[in-house]
């Protein structure tokens, strides 16, 4: 995906409590899944690396809920 966040990742994951949730991974040196590919736990997605907008190699993680940005904290286990 062109752009500010480079090689990026989405991930669908439906209805999560009640909302529609989807999560993001940025800035990625290679990506390991196509799009419309579906993904397990624990499978390697893409490696990390400083695509788009980015000063330095880090991964940008994102969740949205509904369409929206929120704090991923709430997310991780």
């Amino acid at each position: 995906m062109p752009g500010g966040y480079g090689n990026r990742v989405v991930i669908s994951h439906g209805k999560m409590k009640g909302s529609k949730i989807a999560s993001t991974y940025s800035h990625n040196s290679s990506l390991k899944v196509r799009s419309g590919s579906r993904v397990k736990q624990g499978q390697v997605i893409a490696s990390s690396g400083t695509t788009g907008a980015s000063t330095g190699c880090h991964l940008h993680f994102e969740i949205m809920q509904n369409g929206s940005y929120v704090n991923p904290m709430p997310w991780i286990s």
